[in-house]
């Protein structure tokens, strides 16, 4: 019996460093999440700032559009002035003139404003779309890496399932069964007693069955986490890694 449960303690170390490479490859590409996080918000900066752009640039064309109906009304009046033929006429010109150049003044100066703020912008733009491109390529990069690690631990998960399947082979079905059914709901299914205590669930077991367990004449299981329990000072061989993952 000390055979057996020396075989399902080698298939526990295997089942745990299987585990553990497992957890490992899928930790691998949560790594990069914030830098993909960071290049979407970039984009969507980009994209925003580029949208604004083509906003002002509609909104600049139609009031150029509007400026030269300005020149024009403004050229009219001129010629209405000089067509004058009394002085009502020649003040109702006047003022018209004067006031297509106050709103041709007023519609310059608000193009100029909106032309450097839009440079700007455009500048903040092409700026933003340069960090766009080196994160991008970084990204790109980590992903590389992470594919490679990926790589590489996939072919030490491979060898260590090959080491776990030979694990499987030398442990008894009925036994076989049980370690699967309490590590599928206990995470593993064999835990060290150290005096007298499960180190599974910390638990006293009692007297009877510490008895029992220095015999090493059968398999038995904490009557609290129904994990199968062995001295720890019986089988000092095996790690206490293979013993108690836990720990």
């Amino acid at each position: 019996m000390k055979q057996q449960l020396a075989a399902i303690l080698r298939l526990q170390l295997a089942d745990a460093k299987v585990k553990e490479l497992e957890g490992a490859i899928a930790k691998l590409p949560a790594h990069l999440e914030p830098t993909r996080r960071d290049l979407a918000k970039l984009e969507a900066m980009v994209a925003a700032e580029r949208g604004r752009i083509d906003e002002t640039l509609a909104w600049r064309k139609a009031q150029e559009s509007l400026l030269e109906r300005e020149h024009e009304a403004h050229r009219s009046a001129k010629s209405k002035l000089g067509a004058s033929k009394n002085t009502k006429e020649w003040a109702a010109a006047n003022r018209e003139i004067e006031n297509k150049k106050k709103a041709i003044s007023d519609r310059e100066a608000e193009l100029k404003k909106v032309g450097e703020a839009m440079s700007k912008s455009a500048s903040d733009a092409d700026a933003h779309a340069a960090d766009v491109e080196k994160l991008r390529a970084h990204l790109q990069t980590s992903e590389a890496e992470v594919a490679n690690k990926v790589e590489a631990l996939q072919q030490e998960l491979n060898a260590a399932a090959s080491v776990r399947d030979a694990a499987r082979a030398h442990v008894e079905e009925k036994w076989l069964k049980l370690y699967d059914t309490v590590s599928s709901k206990k995470g593993y299914a064999v835990a060290a007693v150290h005096k007298g205590v499960c180190r599974g669930c910390h638990m006293t077991l009692p007297p009877q069955l510490n008895n029992v367990l220095a015999r090493l004449e059968s398999i038995e299981s904490c009557p609290r986490c129904g994990r199968l329990v062995y001295r720890e000072e019986l089988l000092s061989s095996l790690t206490e890694s293979a013993a108690n993952p836990s720990a």
